[in-house]
């Protein structure tokens, strides 16, 4: 039976998303349908990808005169090589690891940390102001229960939605299918394995809400870190 392509997917991933390997396995592995992981313009992908993420470990400043301006641009060039879109303001510690990089979508302020991880089968979409420490992972990649079919290529994969204003402990990992709403905190370790409301702190795994927070609440805390009385 022929699958039904979600041309509206589609159509935004190849307005606003660069670096894709476009084709029909490309477009089924988006739209959370069985696709071959095995064909070769996915391979390909994979690869360049995965070796283009260890390259930028290679950006040296003394590369660049010591010239923190050459250097940052650098880097930010690279990049734009291996991810689907990057907003100018982003800093990307080294090492970091992509699945094919093109699928993850970068807002404003971005901070990564070392050892982070996209398996970006499909789309994964950061909003502005997200943190992430060390080794957090974010994956949308899954797999057939039947162990032939796994042996034989298929995989398919969901995606993965951040908001604004979210930090992620060291450790936590994101799992397929979840959106995270806007301002939530994801404590070290956590295993999020479904969607998040706005203003949440979660912790655990799998992780669970311990909190939602008001806007009042960072306004103590900073307070309290600084010895100060509101």
């Amino acid at each position: 039976m022929t699958q039904s392509i979600n041309t509206e997917l589609v159509k935004y991933a190849y307005e606003n998303l660069n670096n894709l390997p476009k084709g029909l396995e490309y477009e089924k592995m988006i739209l959370s349908v069985p696709y071959n992981c095995f064909s070769p313009e996915l391979v390909r992908a994979r690869t360049v990808a995965h070796e283009d993420a260890l390259d930028y470990g290679a950006i040296r400043l003394k590369h660049y005169d010591y010239d923190p301006e050459k250097y940052a641009k650098a880097r930010l060039d690279h990049l734009r090589k291996i991810f689907g879109s990057v907003e100018d303001d982003v800093f990307m510690e080294a090492p970091f690891y992509v699945d094919y990089g093109c699928n993850v979508k970068i807002g404003k302020h971005y901070y990564g940390n070392f050892n982070i991880t996209f398996l970006d089968c499909t789309l994964i979409t950061l909003g502005d102001n997200v943190m992430c420490a060390p080794n957090v992972t974010f994956t949308t990649a899954t797999h057939p229960t039947d162990p032939q079919q796994r042996l034989d290529g298929v995989e398919y994969a969901k995606p993965i939605t951040v908001g604004n204003n979210v930090w992620f402990g060291a450790g936590a990992t994101i799992l397929p299918d979840v959106t995270i709403g806007d301002g939530v905190v994801v404590g070290a370790g956590a295993v999020v394995n479904k969607s998040i409301p706005a203003n949440a702190v979660v912790v655990g795994c799998p992780a669970r809400v311990i909190k939602i927070m008001q806007p009042s609440d960072n306004k103590v805390e900073v307070a309290r870190e600084v010895g100060t009385v509101v």
